[in-house]
């Protein structure tokens, strides 16, 4: 599960590719490049340019270059949070990394309505995961409606729901050797077939060789 960033991580990855709106608050020379319809070398104040996530992580929360704008997707998301309807949501369509983009963009929301926003959406979801998670019959999971985290959330309540419906029903009772002990068996019967070979040659002291 990606609750954290990884260098390594592909999610990570498709996470802080993501292009965030961005307001300019003061003249940044020879940063014109950054607007594609910027017809000087600076970039102005007052312009709107989107960068991406992986840059804006890198400024500090008081940056005085940009203001980061809130996302459409979590204003999409405020009213049906309000209203206790989130189960409705089709989060995978709105964006496939909900909370983990969110998680990111929080420390620089002024406004403090982002970290709300996800903190509500997966309080109101949860119950319906572990619903869908324990439908024997929900195999055609719609991609479309979870996210990223939820998928992952629901894949891994249908295998626990699995393995313990198998307890109950007394099908994951059976006990099995460990590796370790079936490789001491064998090895105590190569030992004792040696040992019976050994003692087949007649029986007689006299007939067998003691080797030092």
């Amino acid at each position: 599960m990606n609750y954290f960033p990884s260098y390594y991580s592909i999610e990570d990855i498709f996470v802080t590719q993501e292009k965030v709106e961005c307001k300019v608050n003061t003249r940044l020379q020879r940063m014109g490049f950054l607007d594609a319809g910027s017809e000087t070398e600076d970039l102005e104040p007052g312009r709107t340019i989107n960068l991406p996530l992986w840059y804006i992580k890198e400024l500090k929360v008081n940056n005085s270059y940009f203001t980061i704008a809130v996302p459409e997707i979590y204003k999409n998301v405020h009213k049906a949070v309000c209203e206790a309807e989130t189960t409705h949501i089709e989060l995978g369509r709105l964006h496939p990394y909900f909370y983990e983009f969110g998680r990111y963009l929080t420390p620089y929301d002024r406004n403090h309505v982002i970290g709300r926003i996800i903190f509500e959406t997966l309080r109101q979801r949860v119950r319906h995961l572990l619903d869908i998670s324990k439908n024997d019959g929900d195999q055609s999971k719609p991609e479309q409606r979870l996210d990223n985290i939820e998928s992952k959330l629901h894949e891994a309540g249908v295998r626990t729901n699995t393995l313990y419906v198998n307890w109950l029903q007394l099908r994951g009772n059976n006990i099995c050797i460990s590796e370790l002990v079936q490789e001491h068996q064998k090895k105590r019967k190569r030992a004792d077939r040696s040992e019976d070979e050994g003692s087949g040659d007649g029986g007689s002291p006299s007939s067998k060789r003691i080797t030092l």
